[in-house]
């Protein structure tokens, strides 16, 4: 696993290194610098010793008092930083030294105190304080700051009595100053580490404030982000940054949020797509199903039409005969009146024999529906007219709940009658000792077809009869054919409708009748 390097730490570390370069570079700027002063400071305090040396020789050379000139060149060569001190006249013999043994010795121009003004030739009589003095070793290792001063030949010595020198004689003499350099040199180090300590005091606060600002600024923002963009990898798009700052930082928490937000409406939106793709593949299955059951009920139909109208041309001929013979035979003066009931239910149960034939005929043979423009609410009045004075209507209440808003329907109004009334007579038989049938109307969401509601509060079909109703001789009756239904299926179907039920056991039923709406631009189509 590949060692991860905190932000903080690369920063601190670079920022450190930088200060640190600096720092050093300050360091050394700084004690050259130092030194420099410290060096052009012991030149000048050199330098204002000659003057008053130089002073007092004059002074003395006018009163011709050379002891009282020895004494203090004696007091100032004891000072704490001078080595010594010594006068040189013309021909370079020591005249006074604060080391005895030095006086009346003869100074070789190449000697340190006059190798400066005799260098390439001609002596430096009047260079400057720079010029004059030196840096050297002597003998002991120690280092030295030498100054070499001139004592000239002044106009108030040539009227003086005491005077020995000529007037053309511009330099009588030197003064060689000689100071030690460790004094400089402690001050020097001293320096140099008080400003090394507060340099590492400087980078330590420096260093400390950095961490803690980055921290503050730079790294807890970047963790926020970095945990955000974790949880949102991880599927949680409720996660948000704060985004209280205005800065850099600040503005891309401001984006990952709305980035974060897009992100969730558009998992909502695809999310909702896929339950709502479910939902119509659901819908569709079950539309192709029902569609599946519509065309095996057909084709069972189909064919049982045939089979019906078979059996039905059979039964039908010796039929009549017998219902005739029974008629003709129970008016006959010549029957036993004893068997007169007899013939009497024969003639009876012929001829309802008859009547289920005709039925089967009539379910067997596909009418051609003889389509017209008619209004559905006024074809369901003209019917309930039909049927409410039957004495199984007494106790029921019919309610209509007609829209205002409805299409004329294309249709055979006899066919669609017969249909209406079936179902009208079917719900009063559910509902013995009363109860409310219910009519209504409205049209389709696309307004493609006329639909007509019809609820009873009856008793209700289980679930397993709800299958079968339309099927060919299914009946719940105990004197029902079976045929109601399938032949009003069939009828619906033929017009290009839909019937469907739905039942609550204890509560009743409801029928659903979808016809298709009188349309001029498709009339062609439908009429046949």
């Amino acid at each position: 696993m590949q060692k991860r390097h905190s932000l903080i730490v690369k920063l601190t570390l670079a920022t450190s290194l930088i200060l640190i370069g600096f720092m050093v570079l300050l360091d050394y700027i700084n004690v050259k610098n130092f030194k420099k002063v410290m060096l052009e400071y012991s030149i000048s305090t050199a330098d204002q010793m000659a003057e008053i040396i130089n002073q007092s020789a004059y002074d003395a050379m006018l009163k011709n008092d050379k002891e009282s000139l020895y004494k203090m060149i004696d007091r100032i060569g004891k000072g704490k930083s001078v080595d010594h001190i010594r006068l040189i006249d013309r021909e370079g013999r020591v005249a006074y030294s604060s080391i005895s043994a030095e006086i009346g010795t003869i100074i070789d121009e190449s000697a340190e105190a006059c190798v400066m003004c005799h260098k390439g030739g001609d002596p430096k009589l009047f260079a400057s304080t720079m010029h004059r003095s030196r840096l050297f070793t002597d003998s002991k290792g120690n280092e030295m700051l030498g100054l070499t001063n001139a004592i000239y030949n002044q106009p108030t010595c040539a009227v003086a009595s005491c005077h020995f020198h000529k007037e053309n004689h511009k330099v009588l003499g030197l003064l060689d100053i000689e100071i030690s350099m460790a004094n400089m040199r402690q001050k020097t180090d001293e320096y140099h580490v008080q400003f090394f300590v507060v340099t590492c005091i400087m980078l330590l606060l420096t260093g400390g404030s950095l961490t803690f600002l980055t921290q503050r600024l730079v790294n807890r923002p970047v963790q926020r982000l970095v945990r955000h963009t974790s949880l949102v990898s991880a599927g949680d798009l409720n996660s948000k940054v704060p985004a209280s700052s205005g800065d850099e930082l600040g503005e891309l928490a401001k984006a990952l949020n709305k980035m974060t937000e897009n992100l969730k409406l558009a998992h909502e939106e695809l999310t909702g797509w896929g339950y709502s793709l479910e939902e119509k593949v659901e819908e569709r299955t079950k539309e192709i199903k029902k569609i599946e059951v519509q065309l095996r009920r057909s084709e069972k139909l189909a064919s049982l039409g045939k089979l019906v109208a078979g059996i039905a041309h059979e039964i039908n001929n010796p039929l009549t005969g017998v219902l005739l013979y029974s008629s003709i035979l129970t008016n006959d003066s010549r029957l036993d009146q004893a068997l007169k009931p007899d013939l009497e239910r024969i003639t009876s149960e012929s001829q309802r024999c008859a009547d289920i034939v005709s039925r089967l005929l009539e379910f067997s043979r596909e009418a051609v529906p003889r389509k017209e423009a008619v209004s559905l609410n006024a074809l369901l009045d003209k019917v309930i007219s039909l049927v409410h004075n039957q004495p199984t209507f007494n106790e029921i209440s019919i309610i209509r709940d007609y829209s205002g808003n409805m299409t004329d329907i294309l249709v055979d109004p006899n066919q669609i009658q017969q249909v209406f009334v079936n179902l009208f007579i079917n719900a009063s038989h559910a509902m013995p000792s009363g109860g409310t049938l219910t009519i209504h109307t409205c049209m389709s969401e696309r307004d493609e077809l006329a639909c007509a509601e019809i609820s009873d509060t009856g008793h209700g079909i289980d679930a397993d009869n709800l299958n079968h109703i339309f099927d060919p001789f299914f009946t719940t009756k105990a004197d029902g054919t079976g045929l109601g239904l399938s032949i009003s299926y069939g009828i619906v179907e033929n017009h290009g409708g839909k019937i469907e039920v739905k039942s609550i056991l204890g509560e009743g039923t409801t029928f659903t009748i979808m016809l298709p709406i009188y349309d001029d631009e498709f009339l062609n189509d439908f009429i046949a």
